[in-house]
């Protein structure tokens, strides 16, 4: 019964339009950190700025190469930014948070000084108030509305009318996941003040008063978990959505704008041989993806061939030999997931099917997530951001073997 609750909850509250509707296109990551070699070290995988002023030989391709530039946001018909702004890549309209006044006591003077205990464990200053948004109001994930779920929390924010609108509603992963900041990882360094500080991985400047934790999307992993970005390092995982067995709150930001299709969202069409069917185009980002997993090819039937793993800079080198194709930002690799109740496809389920291999372990992004030079003690190290096996998003190892898919605009 609980698990029939909360899908119908889902369908009634978070509806999708059929069609294929405005573009919600990706937002870039500003990553300007880059996959080199260094020749005089038998090419060991260095960092460098993408811009190709270092010393080294950079790879092609790379997320810092697109000139997509940094994030991008503006104000919503003058309306503070505590109420709303709005993301001028995609489209979508974001609720802004008001400062409730709790977060720098949470962070200060809970527990022994300055662990913040109380910021990471769910407490009475985390229990929202009848019509408040502050920032620190934690909510579960029931779907029936009950005070203090994030349903009900929606149904609030709609009467209101926030900024004028009623529309608003949980973000979906890829959705939420494209506000995150996913450079603050870069400098090893600074992402340990980051988390020592409780800066969240977010642009502040536009996003004030957010929390460095975890919040909620309108997508369920399985009964007792969601699916949430973690805003201390731009993560994403599961989250039980009734706050019981996991005591960090969960927060809630919600978003209004264009949603994914229920239908009509890929179009097939003919690849750079010619062949019918051999990419998709995706009608809701506006990126289009060669139908099979590398290195398998369409041959207007089906794949064929048998999908590899790669390193992450032999991911990187194979992309930049297929001409006119890349490998994925993380956040373009992120849109071509659908995480839904104890089930994950990527590509969504219905993408144009492909006969491929099922995903075993994850696929390579082209965004580098940290990245040390080499020091007169370590060498050179590099990562990258990752999609696992299970949907999470995390930075991995560059010799971890990963599947690989490629985009074009």
């Amino acid at each position: 019964m609980a698990l029939l609750g909360l899908a119908v909850a889902l369908a009634a509250a978070q509806s999708s339009a059929a069609g294929a509707g405005p573009l919600a296109k990706m937002p870039p990551t500003g990553v300007q950190t880059c996959l080199a070699l260094d020749a005089n070290k038998d090419d060991w995988p260095t960092p460098q700025p993408c811009n190709g002023t270092g010393p080294l030989r950079l790879l092609p391709k790379q997320d810092g190469m697109l000139g997509a530039g940094l994030p991008a946001y503006e104000a919503v018909a003058g309306r503070p930014l505590t109420e709303c702004v709005r993301d001028r890549v995609s489209g979508l309209v974001w609720e802004g948070k008001p400062d409730s006044g709790q977060l720098q006591r949470m962070a200060t003077t809970a527990g022994p000084q300055g662990t913040g205990k109380l910021l990471d464990s769910y407490g009475p200053h985390n229990a929202p108030r009848p019509g408040s948004r502050a920032n620190t109001d934690a909510y579960s994930y029931h779907g029936d509305g009950r005070p203090g779920d994030a349903m009900a929390y929606v149904t609030q924010v709609n009467a209101m009318r926030l900024c004028g609108y009623t529309d608003w509603r949980l973000p979906t992963t890829a959705e939420l996941f494209g506000i995150a900041d996913v450079n603050t990882l870069m400098d090893t360094d600074e992402a340990s003040r980051r988390l020592a500080a409780r800066r969240p991985s977010i642009d502040e400047r536009w996003f004030p008063n957010t929390v460095a934790g975890h919040y909620l999307t309108s997508e369920p992993m399985d009964q007792t978990r969601m699916w949430c970005v973690d805003f201390r390092k731009a993560f994403v995982y599961g989250c039980n959505r009734r706050m019981r067995s996991h005591t960090q709150p969960l927060f809630v930001r919600l978003v209004r704008g264009p949603e994914a299709p229920e239908t009509g969202r890929w179009r097939e069409a003919a690849d750079e041989r010619g062949v019918p069917g051999g990419v998709v185009e995706d009608r809701l980002t506006g990126l289009v993806w060669r139908r099979c997993e590398e290195p398998r090819t369409w041959n207007g039937r089906r794949c064929t061939g048998s999908a590899r793993r790669y390193g992450y800079v032999q991911a990187v080198r194979h992309a930049g030999g297929q001409p006119g194709w890349r490998l994925p930002t993380v956040k373009e690799m992120n849109s071509l997931v659908e995480r839904w109740f104890e089930k994950l496809d990527v590509p969504p389920a219905d993408f144009p099917a492909t006969g491929a291999e099922p995903l075993r372990r994850g696929f390579w992004s082209s965004t580098v997530c940290t990245a040390s030079p080499e020091t007169d003690t370590a060498r050179a190290s590099i990562s990258a951001w990752a999609l696992g096996d299970e949907g999470n998003l995390y930075c991995e190892a560059r010799v971890m073997g990963l599947g690989v898919r490629l985009v074009r605009e």
